[in-house]
């Protein structure tokens, strides 16, 4: 069992990419999410990984789909792989989420989880096996996805500190940020001058921190966790199409 979970791990630690529930904590409240003058523009990146000497390979892209943005993110390993994808639309600049898919495939075991918004109604439905949750949507509220995009637009506007309400596994979660500070790193795609965020929790078992382009719109270059001495690192190897 604990080889199955540090795979399982392996394959859903990406940046900020994939989001676990115990990372986050239980919120009601909601504060909709600052605009800035970031562009959405379609791109694809490829990220090399590695947990504990398992290599990872990972591509994000985003696409412009019948007038809505669509964020992608495969994940694979010898044992399994993961895709997840998230729809929204940006209205008087804010994001709005549409709908949010995940599928995970470890070791002939499958797994499928759903996110849905009716915005007439005003619910979001979410959906795994047979359990089903309803959220009831506020302003500002994003998807398990988008929130990143939002990381990138507020750190564009010159925000040092993040908080955002996210819809994650039918229930909505705190997630909080800061900058600390700045650093140079040597990638695959070259050096890339980068500002430094760390996630912030109430428990002090995992450390996670984010190394951002501040040249190439804040995309994420490199995701680094540890937890019991066990390291996880995530970084950028090459940039295709036009940079958000």
């Amino acid at each position: 069992m604990r080889v199955t979970q540090l795979i399982t791990r392996s394959l859903l630690l990406l940046l900020l990419i994939t989001v676990q529930s115990a990372l986050a904590v239980d919120s009601p409240a909601s504060t909709p999410a600052p605009t800035s003058p970031l562009q959405l523009s379609p791109y694809n990146a490829t990220y090399e990984a590695n947990f504990n000497g398992m290599a990872v390979a990972a591509t994000r892209s985003l696409q412009v789909v019948d007038g809505n943005y669509r964020l992608s993110t495969t994940a694979k390993s010898f044992l399994g792989g993961i895709k997840e994808s998230e729809t929204f639309r940006v209205l008087d600049g804010t994001i709005v989420v549409n709908t949010y898919q995940h599928e995970r495939s470890l070791l002939g075991s499958k797994r499928e989880e759903n996110l849905t918004a009716d915005h007439n109604s005003g619910i979001a439905h979410y959906t795994r096996k047979n359990k089903v949750r309803d959220i009831t949507l506020q302003p500002g509220y994003l998807g398990p996805m988008s929130y990143q995009i939002q990381i990138r637009r507020d750190l564009l506007a010159g925000a040092t500190s993040f908080d955002y309400q996210v819809m994650h596994r039918g229930k909505v979660r705190e997630y909080r940020f800061e900058q600390i500070g700045e650093e140079t790193l040597t990638t695959a795609a070259g050096d890339i001058k980068c500002v430094k965020l760390k996630r912030i929790r109430d428990d002090d078992e995992r450390e996670t921190e984010f190394w951002m382009a501040s040249d190439m719109d804040y995309l994420l270059v490199k995701l680094r966790q540890k937890e019991d001495n066990e390291i996880y690192e995530l970084t950028l190897s090459g940039i295709q199409k036009t940079l958000l």
